[in-house]
């Protein structure tokens, strides 16, 4: 997994004592029994990590990043008189430290309810966080995880749809037969913006293989370079053959999701602009 950019801050670190409250032990104890956990974890498999830095895990408290899963029914619900209902939704929690040295967070990523009484570390991850330069690619990709939440529910079980959250999509050039009047209702004059903007650019199909089915997500749209503008025209489930028979070119894997566009689908720099126009003014 790599964490998505959906994950919000709910707590700066977990304080140094345990309490009992009616003979129960409070969330505090789980949760630094789960730092604990993630600490001992982190420095077992970062080998990276030099003496200093070590320390700094050691003894420096963590931040907890985390996101329901969805469909979770895993915990019943009273389980204690002390907890909240909230705490019986099973999370992804991701133990987490910010090395100064370092411009990775560290993320000890585990599965639980909110108490933490069963986290455990399940892997280490290493994550740089860059929210102010957001690709056009990562705002496509969580417009298609809304959408595939909000719309094809009827189409997708919880697995599935926590498939696409937390994974990588693979990028396509594709050629399927767009729809500019889904409800029947559009005007001929946005029918006809539509088709000239789709005409000016690249159809983009962001895509993901479900586990345990034969059938593909995909989320089809048009952009611009590096899929700036990128907006869903449809999206559904189809077969590897329908998407094979309507797929241009691979663009991405989910392995190369950072990586560079290649340079079809690259904006042009400043330089490059320039040296056309030297070379277009040369051939007249």
């Amino acid at each position: 997994m790599a964490v998505n950019r959906s994950m919000w801050m709910v707590a700066g670190g977990a304080v140094l004592c345990a309490a009992l409250f009616g003979g129960c032990r409070s969330d505090v104890y789980y949760q630094n029994r789960a730092v604990e956990r993630a600490r001992e974890f982190l420095l077992k498999h970062a080998g990276e990590l030099n003496a200093e830095e070590r320390y700094f895990v050691t003894f420096n408290d963590p931040v907890f990043l985390t996101s329901p899963i969805i469909g979770s029914t895993e915990f019943p619900k009273d389980r204690s008189s002390d907890a909240p209902v909230l705490n019986d939704q099973l999370m992804q929690i991701c133990i987490s430290w910010k090395l100064p040295s370092r411009d990775e967070w560290y993320l000890v990523y585990g599965a639980s309810n909110g108490r933490m009484d069963f986290w455990y570390p399940d892997r280490l991850i290493r994550k740089k966080f860059a929210l102010s330069n957001i690709s056009s690619l990562e705002t496509a990709t969580t417009l298609a995880r809304t959408y595939a939440r909000d719309n094809l529910f009827d189409l997708m079980n919880a697995e599935e749809q926590n498939f696409i959250r937390f994974h990588f999509p693979a990028v396509l050039e594709t050629n399927f037969e767009a729809n500019f009047n889904p409800t029947g209702k559009a005007k001929l004059n946005d029918i006809a913006k539509a088709k000239e903007k789709a005409a000016a650019s690249t159809q983009y199909t962001l895509i993901w293989e479900l586990p345990n089915k034969k059938e593909i997500a995909v989320f089809c749209g048009f952009g611009g370079e590096e899929m700036s503008g990128w907006d869903i025209n449809f999206a559904g489930v189809v077969s590897a053959d329908e998407l094979k028979s309507h797929t241009v070119q691979s663009i991405k894997t989910p392995e190369e999701f950072y990586r560079d566009f290649p340079a079809r689908y690259a904006r042009q720099t400043a330089k490059k602009i320039s040296e056309k126009k030297t070379s277009e003014k040369k051939g007249e």
